[in-house]
Protein backbone atom coordinates (compact mmCIF):
# COMPACT_ATOMS: atom_id res chain seq x y z
CA UNK A 1 0.00 0.00 0.00
CA UNK A 2 1.26 3.57 -0.83
CA UNK A 3 1.29 5.50 2.15
CA UNK A 4 2.62 9.25 2.00
CA UNK A 5 2.27 12.19 4.54
CA UNK A 6 3.38 15.31 2.32
CA UNK A 7 3.23 19.35 3.22
CA UNK A 8 -0.48 20.68 3.13
CA UNK A 9 -0.71 22.98 -0.18
CA UNK A 10 -3.85 25.18 -1.39
CA UNK A 11 -5.56 22.55 -3.16
CA UNK A 12 -6.20 20.37 0.12
CA UNK A 13 -8.36 22.94 1.71
CA UNK A 14 -11.44 22.29 0.68
CA UNK A 15 -11.22 18.79 1.97
CA UNK A 16 -9.52 19.63 4.96
CA UNK A 17 -12.48 22.90 5.68
CA UNK A 18 -14.95 19.69 4.68
CA UNK A 19 -13.47 17.12 6.95
CA UNK A 20 -12.97 19.25 9.96
CA UNK A 21 -17.22 20.13 9.51
CA UNK A 22 -17.90 16.70 9.29
CA UNK A 23 -15.79 15.42 12.24
CA UNK A 24 -15.52 18.66 14.63
CA UNK A 25 -18.51 20.37 13.82
CA UNK A 26 -16.92 23.13 12.80
CA UNK A 27 -13.34 24.21 10.87
CA UNK A 28 -10.81 26.77 11.07
CA UNK A 29 -12.44 28.07 7.83
CA UNK A 30 -11.28 28.24 4.50
CA UNK A 31 -9.91 31.48 4.73
CA UNK A 32 -8.09 30.96 7.90
CA UNK A 33 -6.33 27.53 6.45
CA UNK A 34 -5.28 30.17 3.54
CA UNK A 35 -3.58 32.34 5.61
CA UNK A 36 -1.82 29.80 7.75
CA UNK A 37 -0.02 28.04 4.51
CA UNK A 38 0.70 31.48 2.98
CA UNK A 39 1.82 33.43 5.62
CA UNK A 40 1.87 31.82 8.69
CA UNK A 41 5.54 31.09 9.16
CA UNK A 42 5.06 29.34 12.52
CA UNK A 43 2.36 26.82 11.13
CA UNK A 44 3.12 23.57 9.97
CA UNK A 45 -0.13 21.85 8.18
CA UNK A 46 0.65 18.08 6.47
CA UNK A 47 -1.64 15.57 4.80
CA UNK A 48 -2.04 11.95 4.68
CA UNK A 49 -2.50 9.97 1.63
CA UNK A 50 -3.35 6.72 0.73
CA UNK A 51 -2.39 5.52 -2.90
CA UNK A 52 -2.56 9.62 -3.68
CA UNK A 53 -6.43 10.12 -1.85
CA UNK A 54 -6.36 12.03 1.38
CA UNK A 55 -7.17 10.10 4.04
CA UNK A 56 -6.02 12.96 7.20
CA UNK A 57 -4.10 16.23 8.16
CA UNK A 58 -2.62 17.62 11.24
CA UNK A 59 -1.81 21.31 11.87
CA UNK A 60 1.14 22.32 14.03
CA UNK A 61 2.46 26.12 14.97
CA UNK A 62 6.38 26.32 16.04
CA UNK A 63 6.77 29.05 18.72
CA UNK A 64 10.31 28.63 20.00
CA UNK A 65 10.84 26.62 22.09
CA UNK A 66 7.76 25.36 21.92
CA UNK A 67 5.03 23.86 19.19
CA UNK A 68 1.55 23.19 19.85
CA UNK A 69 -0.97 20.46 17.74
CA UNK A 70 -3.99 22.08 16.68
CA UNK A 71 -5.89 19.78 15.12
CA UNK A 72 -5.64 16.31 13.65
CA UNK A 73 -8.26 14.00 12.03
CA UNK A 74 -7.97 10.66 10.06
CA UNK A 75 -11.37 9.82 8.85
CA UNK A 76 -13.67 7.51 10.09
CA UNK A 77 -12.83 4.45 7.51
CA UNK A 78 -9.34 4.65 7.57
CA UNK A 79 -8.86 5.45 11.33
CA UNK A 80 -6.78 2.89 13.86
CA UNK A 81 -4.28 2.31 10.33
CA UNK A 82 -1.64 4.06 11.68
CA UNK A 83 -1.79 7.60 9.68
CA UNK A 84 -2.08 9.57 12.75
CA UNK A 85 0.94 7.31 13.93
CA UNK A 86 2.27 8.91 11.01
CA UNK A 87 1.21 12.35 11.36
CA UNK A 88 2.35 12.92 14.71
CA UNK A 89 5.90 11.19 13.88
CA UNK A 90 5.95 13.75 11.36
CA UNK A 91 5.96 16.88 13.83
CA UNK A 92 7.89 15.33 16.13
CA UNK A 93 10.55 15.23 13.62
CA UNK A 94 10.18 18.46 11.90
CA UNK A 95 10.14 19.90 15.91
CA UNK A 96 13.26 18.41 16.61
CA UNK A 97 14.79 19.70 13.29
CA UNK A 98 13.39 23.13 14.47
CA UNK A 99 15.29 22.57 17.92
CA UNK A 100 11.54 22.46 19.80
CA UNK A 101 11.89 21.20 23.33
CA UNK A 102 8.20 20.71 23.65
CA UNK A 103 4.95 19.91 21.84
CA UNK A 104 1.72 20.04 23.74
CA UNK A 105 -1.83 19.66 22.19
CA UNK A 106 -5.59 19.64 23.56
CA UNK A 107 -7.48 16.50 23.44
CA UNK A 108 -10.97 15.82 25.03
CA UNK A 109 -10.62 13.17 27.55
CA UNK A 110 -13.94 11.34 26.17
CA UNK A 111 -11.75 11.09 22.97
CA UNK A 112 -10.14 7.51 24.03
CA UNK A 113 -8.53 6.72 20.75
CA UNK A 114 -6.57 9.93 20.58
CA UNK A 115 -5.51 10.02 24.28
CA UNK A 116 -4.36 6.80 23.71
CA UNK A 117 -2.45 7.15 20.25
CA UNK A 118 -0.78 10.10 21.98
CA UNK A 119 0.25 8.44 25.24
CA UNK A 120 1.83 5.45 22.93
CA UNK A 121 3.74 8.22 21.36
CA UNK A 122 5.18 9.60 24.57
CA UNK A 123 2.96 12.43 25.58
CA UNK A 124 1.89 12.66 28.98
CA UNK A 125 -1.43 14.33 30.60
CA UNK A 126 -0.09 17.17 32.31
CA UNK A 127 -3.08 19.30 33.40
CA UNK A 128 -6.97 19.71 32.87
CA UNK A 129 -8.28 23.00 31.32
CA UNK A 130 -11.81 23.02 32.76
CA UNK A 131 -14.71 23.42 30.16
CA UNK A 132 -12.63 24.37 27.37
CA UNK A 133 -14.72 23.18 24.65
CA UNK A 134 -18.27 24.70 23.63
CA UNK A 135 -20.04 21.86 25.22
CA UNK A 136 -18.62 22.27 28.74
CA UNK A 137 -16.39 19.43 28.18
CA UNK A 138 -12.62 19.55 29.74
CA UNK A 139 -9.27 19.44 27.71
CA UNK A 140 -6.87 17.09 28.64
CA UNK A 141 -3.75 19.12 28.07
CA UNK A 142 -0.61 16.44 26.79
CA UNK A 143 2.87 17.57 26.37
CA UNK A 144 5.81 15.65 24.28
CA UNK A 145 9.50 16.44 25.74
CA UNK A 146 12.02 16.74 23.28
CA UNK A 147 14.67 17.90 25.60
CA UNK A 148 17.18 20.36 24.26
CA UNK A 149 20.41 18.96 22.59
CA UNK A 150 23.56 20.32 23.60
Amino acid sequence: MNIQIRKMDLSDIPYVYQQEIKIFGKSLGEKTLYNEIMYNDMSRYFIALREGKRVGYIGCWLTLPNAEILNLFIEDRYRNQGYGTLLVKRVIEICRSEHIENITLEVRPSNTPAVELYKKLGFSAVTTRKQYYEDGEDALVMMYSIGVRI
